[in-house]
């Protein structure tokens, strides 16, 4: 995956920003690119640094989700009645799916993942503030 200026699209609901989606293995991707007071150049090239090390930034960012969702899914979400067994580790994280990167100003970065209705089918986002680390997480929708 690379992302070049030819391919990018206005984001007419952003100003100032950019977005495009592109293949990876079986699913799509969204990135959002946000300038703020960063260059369209400067952002697609840290968009790229952290794409030509997808398989290792990916696992960060799931590996955050992981540790702060899945006691919560199991202590609070699981229903064997319901169909939603407690889960493994690994079988959680096979449940995520990312389909979206936000690139924001100069080094931050939230990749959403959809969880397979583990938690209502809301999104779970980790939240990198340096361009390299996820130490924070949220649920939305």
């Amino acid at each position: 995956m690379k992302i070049i200026r030819d391919i990018l699209k206005k984001d007419t609901n952003t100003e100032g920003a950019f977005k495009v989606t592109l293949a990876c293995d079986l699913y799509k991707i969204d990135l959002h690119l946000g300038l703020g007071d960063v260059s369209l150049d400067d952002m697609i090239a840290f968009a790229n640094t952290i794409l030509e090390d997808f398989v290792s930034f990916e696992t960060k960012a799931k590996t955050a989700i992981v540790n702060d969702f899945l006691q919560n899914y199991n202590e609070d979400w699981a229903d064997e009645e319901k169909g939603y067994p407690e889960l493994t580790e690994e079988a959680f994280k096979n449940n995520l799916e990312v389909t979206a990167i936000h690139f924001y100003a100069k080094d931050l970065i939230d990749v959403f993942y959809t969880e397979n209705g583990m938690f209502g089918n809301h999104y779970l986002v980790a939240h990198s503030h340096d361009g390299k680390h996820f130490k924070d997480t949220s649920m939305f929708g």
